[in-house]
């Protein structure tokens, strides 16, 4: 590619940025925004639609309770800690948990 041609290129490119950026005034106030696009059509909602809804909601009904993570002043809580806690409140993804687990299996 030759220096001609690449600063061709620049120039082309530079005013294809121009282009896509609203034009602005001293005090970057927009002066000549571009036009806003047509918005789409809405889809039409059917029963069936309705019904994966239904099926939906019925898997995110969740009654586990709300727990805090021990160790963590309650910054971590919620229902997803019930997978990260055992049934003693002790975090089972820790190097403390994997060294009692091995200890409560030697004896």
């Amino acid at each position: 590619m030759t220096t001609e041609n690449q600063g061709t290129d620049e120039l082309q490119s530079t005013e294809e940025r121009r282009n896509v950026e609203p034009e602005t005034d001293e005090h970057h106030q927009v002066i000549d925004a571009p036009d806003r696009p047509e918005p789409t059509e809405k889809p039409e909602v059917t029963d069936e639609h309705r019904e994966k809804a239904k099926a939906m909601a019925k898997d995110n009904n969740d009654d586990r309770p709300t727990i805090s993570m021990p160790g963590t002043d309650g910054a971590v809580s919620g229902t997803a800690v019930n997978d990260w806690v055992d049934d003693d409140g002790n975090p089972k993804f820790s190097d403390e948990s994997k060294e009692s687990k091995e200890s409560k299996e030697q004896e």
